[in-house]
């Protein structure tokens, strides 16, 4: 049977799509600062981490990363109830880190 028939497995070697290495220690020093504990994060952070990871190197980066944060801010806000100051202070925070990464690209 080849690999064909009975389906391809990923391998060590395969390449999916992620952030540079540096990404996850800088959101992990960000989140740290919310009044929120890091278990109820986790959920939060990995989906925003696997966002940024599946953005295009496009022109269209910054409306991919816009719409990642947005998706994160909304779920902090809707459900662990993060207050608008501090929304608007990750806000800009992101923001800092999305451009960080766009600038690496």
């Amino acid at each position: 049977m080849t690999n064909v028939q009975k389906g391809a497995t990923p391998t060590t070697t395969e390449e999916t799509p992620s952030v540079p290495g540096w990404v996850e220690p800088a959101l992990d020093d960000i989140l740290a600062t919310l009044p929120i504990e890091r278990e109820k994060l986790a959920p939060l952070r990995a989906s925003y981490l696997d966002c940024l990871a599946g953005c295009g190197r496009a022109e269209d980066l910054d409306m991919e990363h816009d719409a990642c944060r947005k998706g994160l801010l909304r779920a902090l806000t809707d459900t662990l109830g993060l207050a608008p100051a501090a929304a608007r202070t990750l806000e800009q925070q992101l923001e800092k880190l999305e451009l960080d990464i766009s600038a690496q690209v």
